[in-house]
C-alpha cells in the first residue's frame, strides 16, 4: 500500500514538474517574470485554472499594459518545507523578477511546528533575495481552534518576516473571504471561482508598487 501511495505522489509530482515546465516554455522569453509559488490556494484548487487569481492577475496585468508572465507553480497540498525544497530549481528556471511566496497554510492545518515553517519561510525569502527577485510574502491565518498560543504565533509569523527582512506583505491572503460562505468551495477550505476577484484585490495593492512597466 505505501509503495502505492508513493508512486501515486512521484507520478503526481512528475505531472505537475510538466505542467511547470510548459507553462516556462509558453512564456515570452523577453518578459519579466513573476512567480507565484503557493499551495493549493494558488493552484485554483477545485475550481478552472483560468478562474482562479493567479490566472486573473495575468489578466489584470495585461490590462494595465505591464508585460509581465506570470508562472504558477503552486502545488495543491504542499507546505513550506516541501516548497523550500523545489525553490532552487523553480529560481533557476524561472529566474523571476518577482516571486510571490503562499505557503504555510498546510503548516498550520497540519499542526506542524511554526519554528520549523518560520525557518522554511527564512530561507525561502533569503533565497529569493540572492536570485534578485522582489518579494511579496503572503499571510495566512488558521482558526482558533488550533489554541490562542499556536494560533497566535502562527499569524505573527509573516509580519515578522515581512519586518525582518523589509519585504512587502499581504497581512491575510483570504481576507473578507474566509468568513464568507458564499464564497467557500463545498469542502469549506477554498475559495470558489466568485471569491477569485477578491483574493486579486488583496495581493493587488501590494504587489502594484512592486511592477515596472
Amino acid at each position: 500500500m505505501q509503495s502505492k501511495l508513493w508512486l501515486r505522489k512521484l507520478l503526481c509530482i512528475s505531472l505537475l514538474s510538466f505542467s511547470f515546465v510548459a507553462s516556462i516554455s509558453q512564456a515570452n522569453a523577453a518578459n519579466p517574470k513573476i512567480l507565484v509559488y503557493g499551495d493549493s490556494l494558488s493552484a485554483a484548487y477545485g475550481i478552472a485554472k483560468s478562474q482562479g487569481w493567479v490566472a486573473l492577475l495575468q489578466k489584470k496585468l495585461a490590462d494595465q499594459h505591464y508585460q509581465y508572465d506570470v508562472i504558477n507553480a503552486s502545488i495543491s497540498g504542499e507546505t513550506t518545507s516541501g516548497g523550500l525544497t523545489r525553490l532552487e530549481t523553480a529560481l533557476s528556471k524561472v529566474q523571476p523578477n518577482i516571486i510571490i511566496i503562499e505557503l504555510g497554510a498546510n503548516d498550520g492545518l497540519r499542526g506542524l511546528p511554526v519554528k520549523d515553517m518560520t525557518e522554511n519561510l527564512d530561507t525561502m525569502i533569503t533565497q529569493s533575495k540572492k536570485a534578485n527577485a522582489k518579494i511579496l510574502l503572503i499571510g495566512m491565518k488558521i482558526p482558533p481552534n488550533y489554541g490562542p498560543k499556536y494560533t497566535e504565533a502562527f499569524s505573527n509569523t509573516y509580519p515578522d518576516l515581512s519586518l525582518q527582512h523589509k519585504v512587502s506583505l499581504v497581512p491575510f491572503l483570504l481576507e473578507n473571504v474566509a468568513a464568507q460562505p458564499k464564497l467557500i468551495q463545498d469542502d469549506g477550505l477554498h475559495p470558489n471561482v466568485s471569491g477569485q476577484p477578491i483574493i486579486l484585490d488583496n495581493i493587488w495593492p501590494k504587489l502594484k508598487p512592486l511592477l515596472k512597466r
